[in-house]
């Protein structure tokens, strides 16, 4: 089976569109502020069309592998795609392809994920944004400092750029709360949101669901599908997201790897 490097946006889309939601991060990283930092791999089937692709993102300090396709061939094309991935990476990948990533690299840390989705006509919004601010470079600091209790973010201040930050400031704790994207692309119509965290004091007040409310307003302004991961066991946020009117489409697993290194 040979290993193909691909570049065609058109052909990347069609296989993506197959799931939307479950593909919705590897769509949005066809837009061209991300497929800068981006390689992709794929393997075909005797016919000639796409069966498996695999994505290295490296627009994060910690390269994130992603895989989709269904063909029977995965095995041998994961391990033929070993001599392309980094050293380090994070990885998500459906939950159909885990057995194939536990026996090629044993990875030491994963867990199971939920991947939800809502369309703008499904939209309920919920909560007081009145405290809600819109975050931008000046508040670059204050984001990393927050962020700093919760190093499993995936935040880059380059991502303020697309200007859908959110945030609550407190007077004695400074910015509290936050909700943001990791993509959103109004030329294949999806975002993803993520980087959602409270401050532990700041907990119990309902910011998360404020900020959330406050993105998701902008976001169905420029997109129609929003996607996000939610762990399967943190029941409060996905109460939140269902209020919203996310639904549950998929169960994919995110972990990390590291050549020779275990993980903590």
């Amino acid at each position: 089976m040979a290993v193909q490097q691909l570049t065609d946006r058109g052909e990347l889309r069609e296989f993506l569109m197959r799931d939307r939601i479950a593909n919705a991060y590897l769509l949005g990283n066809l837009d061209p502020a991300y497929f800068q930092f981006c390689r992709w791999y794929g393997s075909r089937t005797a016919s000639g069309e796409l069966g498996n692709l695999l994505l290295i993102y490296r627009g994060l300090s910690l390269p994130v592998v992603f895989m989709s396709g269904s063909d029977p061939g995965i095995e041998t094309f994961l391990r033929e795609c070993t001599t392309v991935l980094p050293d380090r990476f994070h990885f998500h990948v459906l939950e159909n392809h885990m057995n194939t990533v536990r026996d090629t690299f044993s990875p030491p840390d994963f867990k199971p994920m939920y991947r939800m989705g809502l369309e703008r006509s499904r939209f309920s919004t919920h909560g007081d944004t009145s405290r809600v601010v819109r975050l931008g470079h000046r508040d670059t600091a204050a984001i990393m400092a927050l962020y700093a209790h919760y190093p499993d973010n995936f935040f880059e201040p380059y991502q303020l750029e697309t200007g859908l930050y959110f945030g609550i400031r407190d007077p004695a704790l400074g910015l509290v709360s936050i909700a943001g994207v990791h993509v959103v692309s109004e030329e294949h119509d999806v975002a993803v949101i993520g980087n959602l965290v409270t401050h532990r004091q700041a907990r119990g007040q309902g910011l998360a669901t404020a900020c959330t409310a406050r993105l998701l307003e902008e976001i169905f302004e420029r997109v129609s599908l929003v996607a996000l991961n939610v762990q399967q066991d943190n029941e409060p946020a996905i109460r939140m997201y269902r209020h919203f009117g996310f639904e549950f489409n998929n169960v994919f697993f995110e972990g990390q790897y590291a050549l020779g290194v275990k993980v903590p």
